[in-house]
């Protein structure tokens, strides 16, 4: 672990280890855990470092310590293919749409209500389109039915990878609203392999 590195990268970006450990969903002892080897970073904690530091996902993984030259170069195919990120305000003084007084006229604001931008037309013919903001509420996961649009992980166990999916719900599969045939493709949500992270309950665009 490059705990200069990491430091380093937070005070450029203006990001605190309140702010990161926030999106971990806990509070700050829980970067100072991870910097002191108390802690090891997750694959999916390296991608919300990644996000906030505006750093290359492979990069964050080399200097945590998580991967290796030639295997960031074997995952790094795999993450151009998410369907969404999370959104990243941008630090203060820098003009914008106002994303997250937007988000909080949707009912955004609280605790587990995140903000996802599209980043694929896996869901186009639903109205989803590249570039439309989403707010994902992750205390639904548990509770999505037939016909939920959802964000969900699908993980591959081999080279410990995990793509995004933008999918609808139609139990117990994901499926695409896609002229693509390559979205197609359904994938079982069996928990483990394929998890719901979250039901999107509003999408806006700018």
């Amino acid at each position: 672990m490059n705990v200069d590195w990491f430091k380093k990268q937070q005070r450029m970006k203006g990001v605190t280890s309140a702010d990161l450990g926030k999106r971990l969903g806990r509070d700050r002892s829980v970067i100072s855990n991870i910097y002191h080897g108390r802690r090891r970073m997750s694959f999916e904690d390296a991608k919300i470092f990644a996000e906030l530091l505006d750093a290359p996902l492979s990069e964050v993984l080399l200097q945590a310590g998580i991967a290796d030259k030639d295997t960031v170069q074997e995952l790094n195919p795999g993450f151009a293919e998410s369907d969404a990120a999370a959104w990243v305000p941008k630090p203060e003084g820098k003009s914008g749409p106002d994303i997250a007084a937007m988000a909080h006229a949707l009912g955004g604001g609280k605790n587990g209500v995140d903000v996802w931008r599209v980043k694929s037309r896996a869901m186009a013919l639903a109205g989803y389109l590249e570039g439309d903001y989403m707010l994902v509420d992750t205390g639904q996961r548990d509770f999505c039915k037939a016909g939920d649009v959802v964000l969900a992980q699908a993980y591959d166990f081999e080279v410990g990878a995990a793509t995004t999916l933008l999918r609808r719900y139609q139990t117990p599969v994901l499926v695409a609203a896609s002229a693509d045939p390559a979205e197609w493709g359904v994938h079982v949500v069996d928990h483990n392999a394929v998890v719901i992270m979250g039901k999107v309950v509003g999408s806006w665009r700018v």
